[in-house]
């Protein structure tokens, strides 16, 4: 009796710890890398409502960018959606972005910035032929809510050597 008694009390020990919510809730840095993937996912399907959920819809938000014109910077959500919106009018698979060796660093419990190296890729019809450009990109995440949003989005194109 004494015997199957410690056998139960193992048993219902070790499912109790294996649905533990620390044992099965994801770490903050992987939570924020999500939203990257997420945000790769978004850009490189035309999911506009993926992309929009990432996103902090304020007045502070904002995005400095290469734009046809150089860099530039996109202040609010509602000028940043229009932005994005435009890029989505192009046929799926005219941009192509891929993120490589992404860190997260946590400036504390409700803070992160997310830097990688990118991999930019346009085709036709929006250039003649494809062009292929590395990129730099810096998110700044916040939780907000009880959910991580982007609220600030810096890239830049890496020059060629």
């Amino acid at each position: 009796m004494k015997r199957h008694a410690i056998l139960l009390f193992s048993l219902v020990l070790m499912l109790g710890l294996s649905v533990a919510p620390s044992a099965m809730a994801a770490s903050a840095e992987e939570e924020v890398l999500q939203v990257m993937t997420n945000w790769f996912k978004a850009f490189n399907t035309n999911n506009f409502e993926l992309m929009s959920s990432l996103w902090w819809h304020s007045p502070k938000t904002t995005q400095f960018a290469p734009g046809k014109d150089g860099a530039f910077l996109t202040e609010g959500w509602d000028t940043l959606a229009e932005s994005l919106k435009s890029t989505y009018k192009q046929p799926v698979g005219s941009y192509q972005n891929s993120m490589h060796h992404p860190q997260v660093t946590m400036l504390g419990d409700n803070v992160a910035i997310i830097t990688s190296y990118n991999t930019a890729i346009t085709n036709p019809p929006v250039v003649k032929e494809q062009t292929i450009e590395q990129v730099r990109g810096t998110f700044v995440v916040q939780k907000i809510n009880g959910k991580w949003l982007i609220v600030h989005e810096h890239s830049s194109v890496v020059p060629e050597e």
